[in-house]
């Protein structure tokens, strides 16, 4: 097992890629804190690492409330006696146009989606110091941060490119801590918050992707464990994408004459 008696947090890890990551984690060895905003999902996959042999405590977290972070370290420490994996999951995306932003839509994106990580990172990494032993950071982000994604907001855009450029320069200033710190960007990948009943937005989201498929939470496992594990303790402020080769071929896209 390469997680064998690690203790992961893990923000968003009631649904979509964050649940597949939870429970990959446990597969690997690891003791796991489901910190997500819905009760009802997080406790269902609490039973489900339960049901799987593995240990798990859920906390409510909704990390734009950076008074909230503290809390969950110390929950974590509670609990399993340490920290030594943080996976920031959890994002916010609201489907808008440039012209329909507002100042609170771009607040709440990046609250959670950046600011929320940011100092999320911070509190974990201070008591990995604190411990004096090391650490691993992996941030999720998205090919939205790198190339226009339509329908998906402009500020969500603006939140993936940050943390791109936030998991370089914490990397670089948290690698005396022996702290490593990387990022997991998906493609198009098919979860609750990016689902649609409108199967003209499931092909355009299809389109251009060599794969032929929209990618599923559990393709984003197998990085993130990597990440997470001894294997990666000398690779640091690296992005991989996870995108079925999108980017490779990517030209731009028609706008579709839909609503998602």
């Amino acid at each position: 097992m390469r997680l064998k008696d690690k203790v992961a947090i893990i923000t968003g890890g009631s649904s979509g890629i964050g649940r597949a990551i939870t429970l990959g984690f446990v597969k690997e060895g690891a003791k796991v804190v489901i910190a997500a905003l819905h009760e009802d999902k997080g406790i269902e996959v609490q039973q489900e690492v339960k049901d799987m042999g593995g240990e798990a405590i859920y906390d409510t977290l909704d990390v734009g409330n950076v008074d909230a972070h503290e809390k969950l370290i110390h929950k974590a420490i509670d609990a399993f006696g340490k920290v030594d994996i943080l996976v920031n999951d959890a994002a916010y995306a609201r489907r808008e146009e440039v012209l329909e932003v507002t100042p609170d839509s771009w607040d709440k994106q990046l609250d959670i989606s950046l600011k929320g990580l940011f100092f999320l990172s911070q509190h974990f990494s201070k008591h990995i110091i604190e411990q004096k032993t090391t650490g691993r950071i992996i941030n999720i982000g998205s090919v939205a941060g790198v190339m226009d994604f339509h329908p998906i907001s402009i500020a969500y855009h603006a939140a993936k490119a940050g943390v791109m450029i936030i998991t370089k320069v914490m990397a670089v200033d948290l690698a005396n801590y022996g702290i490593t710190v990387n990022c997991v960007a998906p493609g198009s990948i098919a979860t609750p918050m990016s689902s649609s009943e409108n199967t003209e937005y499931d092909e355009y989201m299809t389109k251009g992707i060599p794969e032929g498929r929209r990618g599923r939470p559990d393709d984003i496992v197998p990085p993130a464990v990597m990440f997470a594990s001894d294997e990666a303790q000398y690779i640091t402020g690296q992005t991989i994408f996870v995108e079925g080769g999108a980017l490779s071929v990517y030209l731009g896209r028609d706008e579709p004459d839909f609503k998602a």
